[in-house]
């Protein structure tokens, strides 16, 4: 039987293939909390601005933990070194989205009412339910159809994206060939114009 893993166990084994922070949804946002210190000292409540960090399991509502941001200085303990991608679009003032990739909103076989469901619980791309983990897809009704298809769809964007590559350097290489084609086609004026001359 497949055991659930916590994000704090996930945080220790950042390495883990089947556990890996590329699958977790995570925003960053500032918090407004009580600073203890300035309300011992000037004997109001007083508040402060935090960086907060919220990180989701795909797939289990509640596998989510909300802290202060951690900054340790090294890897996998500080949040922004850890989830680098996020904390930039965070501090750039960026819209923020839980996890990169497709949104389930934007895929056109998803059911609307369905993607509103897997956000419910941590779903926010078709590349995250695609490797959903086995322990959550039986959440998802129909949830190993679903992650198939999303898996089939990925494939095929990576394909799609290969054969893009491929059609730009065609293109590009095309645009070359007609740029010589033109070099040699002005050239061979330039001699013949030059020949005209000569034999006058």
């Amino acid at each position: 039987m497949l055991q659930e893993i916590s994000i704090e166990e996930q945080a220790a084994n950042i390495n883990n293939l089947t556990f890996g922070d590329d699958r977790l949804g995570v925003l960053f946002y500032n918090k407004v909390v009580e600073d203890p210190e300035r309300t011992l000292e000037e004997g109001r409540k007083c508040f402060r601005e935090e960086e907060w960090i919220k990180i989701m399991v795909p797939g289990d509502r509640q596998n989510v933990v909300e802290r202060p941001v951690q900054r340790t200085g090294m890897v996998p303990t500080d949040d922004r070194m850890r989830f680098s991608r996020q904390y930039e679009r965070f501090k750039q003032s960026q819209a923020q989205v839980a996890h990169d990739g497709t949104p389930l909103t934007l895929w056109p076989q998803m059911p609307a009412a369905l993607a509103e469901e897997l956000r419910y619980i941590n779903i926010f791309s078709v590349e995250q339910l695609a490797e959903l983990s086995d322990t959550y897809v039986s959440k998802v009704p129909k949830g190993y159809e679903w992650k198939t298809k999303a898996a089939q769809f990925v494939l095929a964007m990576k394909d799609q994206a290969q054969v893009n590559r491929l059609q730009l350097e065609l293109d590009k290489r095309d645009v070359e060939i007609n740029a010589l084609k033109d070099a040699v086609k002005d050239q061979a004026a330039r001699i013949e114009k030059l020949l005209k001359k000569m034999e006058k």
